[in-house]
């Protein structure tokens, strides 16, 4: 029976200046019912750990919000013997997995008269979704996922209030309109609807919004995987970050790393709304590739493309990061590499493709 193997995020606020990560080691893990369960045993095994003693409180496991109560059993089977657990949000840890919740709460304040004091319990329920949204680092005052979930709920149940709700989320600084896609279609869908609600009453200057991809030379000419390569890619470390789940040629040799990962965006999409907060998602992507000492990154996107490379001199400013030696290509680009074709579009990026 292989071990469990856990690394579990320990801070205390009162004495601690750096968070660490301590190691726990089970092999009777056969034994606890759910993740609950175990914790309540590493609790035993080490007094001085402390989490929520609330079995439909949230945590993370290898950056993904389970509740305590979920099957143990279930947990290994999808995340594997290796896991690293931490509080909702490691910025505001009090003790270990306990957080403080008073930004996720103040949300709450601002439709409690359009609601019940019952209500709130409900709201209570969603805190995960509010410390798992990504867009939380750049934005902190952010309304929050769960605020727009919960909304959409007491629409149904309010339905006399609709506007009322409508006029609060719909905010321009920290409203709906910033929220990044997530896998979550329960949240998408409720997401989708208050939207166009919104749009639909007029509450909203849809010029604000930058759904439309840019026409750009480096996506003109859809080049395909060659079946001849003529190029290998030998001891490059190439970045990825495609929206389609690109197979490349077992022929390359060439090291590929992902950065797209779940739910991530290059801000296209706010640009009209923040212009800064767009560069500063964007410079964060190209600036992960570049420190992992990636040779260029390829995207699959005009708007990826348009953030990472046609912004790329506001993304250094606001960065204060030089990569001039760094560069960005389209996926179609790549694949005409590939077959040793330079295309025409390469002449046109920002970032100068030097390497090839």
């Amino acid at each position: 029976m292989k071990d469990l193997e856990l690394r579990i995020f320990r801070f205390d606020n009162r004495q601690d200046y750096e968070a660490y990560y301590k190691p726990y080691v089970y092999n009777n893990y056969e034994n606890f019912a759910s993740l609950y369960d175990l914790l309540l045993q590493v609790n035993d095994d080490d007094i001085y750990f402390e989490f929520e003693k609330n079995e439909n409180a949230f945590v993370l496991i290898n950056n993904k919000p389970f509740r305590l109560n979920t099957s143990l059993s279930q947990i290994l089977q999808d995340e594997g013997y290796e896991l690293k657990i931490e509080p909702l949000s490691t910025k505001r840890a009090i003790k270990d997995l306990i957080i403080n919740k008073d930004d996720f709460y103040d949300r709450f304040k601002l439709i409690s008269h359009l609601v019940s004091e019952e209500d709130k319990k409900i709201y209570e329920k969603y805190d995960y979704l509010y410390y798992t949204s990504k867009i939380l680092k750049y934005l902190p005052n952010y309304l929050g996922d769960s605020f727009f979930y919960f909304v959409g709920q007491m629409i149904e149940k309010y339905p006399n209030k609709k506007e009322n709700f409508l006029k609060i989320i719909k905010d321009e600084s920290r409203g709906i309109f910033y929220h990044i896609k997530t896998k979550n279609l329960l949240l998408e869908q409720t997401i989708d609807f208050l939207k166009q609600e919104i749009l639909k009453a007029k509450l909203f200057n849809e010029t604000l919004l930058n759904d439309k991809n840019p026409i750009l030379e480096s996506f003109r000419n859809e080049f395909k995987e060659p079946s001849d390569i003529k190029y290998n890619f030998k001891d490059f470390n190439i970045g990825l970050f495609t929206r389609k789940d690109i197979k490349f040629s077992d022929k390359l040799e060439a090291k590929f790393v992902s950065f797209l990962g779940s739910e991530k965006s290059t801000g296209f999409e706010f640009l009209n709304l923040d212009e800064k907060l767009s560069y500063r998602m964007a410079a964060d992507i190209i600036l992960q590739a570049y420190d992992a000492g990636c040779d260029f990154l390829i995207v699959d996107t005009p708007s990826d493309f348009y953030m990472l490379d046609s912004c790329s001199k506001k993304l250094m400013q606001i960065s204060g990061r030089e990569f001039d030696d760094f560069y960005i290509l389209s996926h179609y680009e790549f694949f005409a590499l590939m077959a040793g074709i330079k295309m025409e579009s390469l002449k046109n990026h920002s970032l100068q493709v030097t390497l090839i």
